[in-house]
């Protein structure tokens, strides 16, 4: 059976675009933290009155250039209800996929039910190997609570998924 042209390009471009979503919540979460603006850097200066080096200054704006791209995947990834996605693991074995986003509806014993746009929920299940962020913190299963927002990155296994990374969406301060 031949598959349409058509159809391959349209798979690849949203395999692509998974993948920068993917990457992007990743450098979001992982990425480093930014001095706040204005904030004078007294530490790295040999003395009084000497500007930062010429170096240092880019490496500063490369720096906000990424964070910047992070925040603005951040944004796409907000829209994100869920994603199906089969790959191939280090052996080459197929592997299917599962990002929801939603709001925690509720966490059992060995399970997380997500609540996502449209209606529909996802009960995942979860093992102590599963690993938990509160924005860029380290965190445990024992944080998640009903009402959270988060992302979660599942690995489907003879039909039941399993959680593998849960990041719990920080509240934005006012």
């Amino acid at each position: 059976m031949r598959i349409p042209t058509w159809r391959l390009v349209l798979t690849s471009s949203a395999v692509v675009v998974l993948v920068a979503v993917g990457i992007g919540l990743t450098a979001a979460a992982n990425g480093p933290s930014l001095a706040p603006a204005g904030v004078a850097d007294a530490a790295r200066t040999s003395a009084p009155g000497a500007t930062v080096a010429p170096q240092r200054d880019r490496a500063r704006e490369r720096l906000g250039e990424r964070a910047a791209w992070g925040s603005r995947l951040l944004r796409l990834g907000r829209h994100i209800v869920h994603v199906e996605a089969t790959v191939t693991d280090r052996d080459g074995n197929l592997v299917t996929i599962w990002i929801d986003h939603g709001t925690v509806q509720s966490v059992g014993s060995g399970s997380v039910t997500v609540s996502e746009s449209g209606g529909s929920s996802q009960t995942l299940e979860t093992d102590a190997a599963t690993i938990v962020h509160v924005g860029r913190e380290d965190a445990t299963l024992a944080d998640v609570t009903a009402g959270d927002q988060v992302f979660v990155q599942s690995r489907v296994d003879g039909g039941s998924p399993l959680a593998k990374r849960i990041l719990i969406v920080a509240a934005r301060s006012s």
